[in-house]
């Protein structure tokens, strides 16, 4: 299973560089990528649980970063 998210974000490299860290630390496929100004985050999980949680976590990073800028 396969989810893909494209957010147009101010100052999208920040979340980039922030985000690509943790890339490596998680139990799903993750590609965090920068395309054009816009953050791209592919999720790739073997069943819908996995991937559902894998995009909450994602999510929940993305609105705490948010948060603080």
């Amino acid at each position: 299973m396969e989810a893909e998210f494209v957010f147009e974000l101010p100052d999208a490299e920040i979340f980039y560089k922030a985000l690509k860290v943790e890339e490596r630390n998680v139990l799903t496929e993750t590609q965090i990528d920068l395309i054009d100004g816009k953050l791209v985050i592919r999720i790739k999980a073997e069943d819908l649980a996995e991937l559902r949680a894998s995009v909450n976590a994602w999510l929940r990073t993305i609105k705490a970063c948010l948060d603080v800028l």
